[in-house]
């Protein structure tokens, strides 16, 4: 019997390495059928997600030329559409299937939803993806924990991240990473449209160098999101980090709310961006709000999405002083240390300034760094 390949995602929006990974697969496994599952849209999706709908339209287009058809599974379920409950349903409608995933994905199989059902449904084929060395012996622990089969491609894809991909789309950039047919597609339906008043006024506010570092900081937080796992919101993270220097250009208090002692230092931006971004941006989220605020001298008992944008701002993308690239090391090897790094880089260098120490941020040190 004539195997399919099952390759499911969000394709949130389907981009070049889904292309190539399905192909890829699909040649040196001898299979010539392919059933792409684009996941559920959630509830209540927030800007920046496209329907079910429009995915699906982007990838009749990305996979011209390809034997294939797209499955509505999950969207006809509407919940509970585990992995471990959709194959056998899966199987049963195509037959022999091999399910691909990422190594991406493996890195947290065993996380997944019942992994010793999915395991017993069909042979797992993995295609390796950069940054992620030990997929081998990955592979062979699983085995080992669950049984089943998983066959790893020679393919190696590239670190692509959807998350990254929408952001870059949402600041009105044009991604590599996206096929020319699929941004034609993207820009005739005006899809990812909805930040793109809010990138005008933001960019007359800022330097063409500081609207630069706005953005990296957005990709940098994608980044370090997607690579540890941290389930912070996309939309929460997208705004604090695109708007967390709104204010650095325009140090005006407008009678705005900020703390006095603040007023004339390097840390005003801080309390003075999160009230602009609220009056400026209609931003009324309290959680984006917050991670603007103490986005400069953190704080003691940090949420994750503060974290993730104090961090991100210090060891963004386009930032290459030292020590900077090595803390950026750090912390896409482990959040936390890096984290930690960067705060006690910044308490060292005001420290060695000469310059007084904020109280939230002699606060964090004595909380996160003892």
């Amino acid at each position: 019997m004539e195997k399919t390949l099952i390759f499911g995602g969000a394709f949130d929006p389907v981009h070049k390495e889904h292309v190539a990974m399905c192909k890829s697969a699909m040649q040196e496994l001898g299979i010539s059928k392919l059933v792409l599952v684009p996941t559920v849209t959630p509830p209540h999706k927030s800007a920046g997600f496209l329907s079910f709908q429009d995915r699906c339209d982007l990838l009749k287009v990305a996979f011209e030329g390809v034997d294939f058809v797209i499955d509505d599974i999950e969207n006809a379920r509407e919940k509970d559409n585990y992995s471990a409950l959709t194959l056998p349903i899966l199987k049963e409608k195509y037959g022999d299937i091999v399910y691909l995933i990422g190594g991406d994905s493996l890195e947290y199989f065993d996380t997944w939803y019942h992994p010793e059902k999915i395991v017993q449904v069909c042979p797992i084929a993995v295609c390796a993806r950069e940054g992620y060395d030990d997929i081998r012996d990955r592979a062979k622990r699983l085995e080992q924990k669950f049984g089943g089969e998983f066959i790893l491609l020679n393919y190696v894809g590239k670190d692509v991240s959807s998350s990254e991909v929408r952001a870059k789309l949402l600041m009105g950039e044009t991604p590599i990473e996206i096929d020319e047919r699929v941004l034609d597609a993207i820009r005739q339906k005006r899809l990812f449209c909805e930040y793109e008043d809010m990138a005008k006024k933001l960019r007359s506010y800022q330097t063409e160098e500081l609207f630069a570092h706005s953005k990296a900081v957005v990709l940098t937080a994608m980044r370090l999101n997607s690579l540890h796992n941290l389930k912070q919101d996309f939309t929460k993270v997208f705004l604090a980090c695109f708007l967390h220097d709104n204010a650095k250009k325009r140090p005006s208090l407008d009678g705005l709310d900020v703390p006095c002692d603040a007023v004339g230092t390097p840390v005003l931006h801080q309390f003075l961006g999160a009230e602009k971004a609220r009056r400026d941006f209609d931003i009324q989220d309290e959680d984006v709000l917050d991670a603007i605020r103490y986005h400069t001298t953190a704080k003691a008992n940090m949420t994750m999405l503060e974290k993730l944008v104090y961090t991100a701002d210090s060891v963004s993308f386009d930032r290459d002083y030292e020590p900077i690239p090595k803390i950026r090391e750090i912390a896409m090897r482990n959040f936390d240390e890096g984290f930690k790094a960067v705060l006690k880089y910044t308490y060292d260098k005001v420290g060695a300034s000469g310059k007084p120490m904020h109280p939230l941020t002699q606060e964090a040190v004595k909380c996160y760094l003892g």
